[in-house]
């Protein structure tokens, strides 16, 4: 049972750091910029509410 769950914590431990590295990554190299710059397009990034007119044609 102990070699059990020396196993577990060592699979947790590495876990925990590919986690902590691949999070490293992912914010500086920044391998999404295309993204990036599609929500701050689309004004998801921030919170702007834009007012919605409608327009009524009349005949």
């Amino acid at each position: 049972m102990k070699t059990i769950e020396r196993w577990l914590i060592k699979l947790t431990i590495i876990q925990v750091i590919l986690l902590l590295v691949t999070q490293f990554f992912l914010h500086n190299w920044d391998p999404f910029h295309d993204l990036q710059k599609v929500a701050l397009y689309e004004g998801v990034h921030h919170e702007i509410k834009t007012p919605i007119f409608e327009v009524m044609k009349q005949k």
